[in-house]
């Protein structure tokens, strides 16, 4: 079981930082340039249908970002560590230090003379 989370995490953060990626290159609405690269660096890749395929990729990446959220939440919901272990209550009376049964200790004296 370590294993699979252990690669579903992996595989988290890697689709999380190419999702990034890919939103921060895509260009805005207005037309203005992207942060990396300008417009025009992105669009030679793949031709003039650039914004079809920088759209199906994001959608694809955000379904795909999506369905391993869902993995990890439920993965890690039937795990059985706890952080602290319940303390099962003790059937022990509690002491009480102000009543206390036992005699007062009596000091040797001095003989008298």
């Amino acid at each position: 079981m370590g294993f699979l989370i252990g690669t579903i995490v992996t595989l988290f953060v890697l689709l999380s930082l190419f999702l990034i990626l890919l939103v921060m290159i895509q260009t805005g609405k207005g037309g203005s340039a992207g942060m990396l690269g300008g417009s025009t660096a992105s669009q030679s890749v793949f031709g003039a249908s650039t914004a079809d395929v920088m759209t199906k990729t994001t959608r694809v990446s955000a379904i795909l970002f999506i369905l391993l959220s869902l993995t990890l939440s439920f993965l890690f919901a039937k795990k059985d560590d706890v952080l602290l272990p319940e303390v099962e209550p003790t059937l022990e009376a509690p002491v009480d230090a102000t009543n206390t049964n036992e005699a007062t200790p009596v000091t040797p004296s001095s003989p008298a003379k």
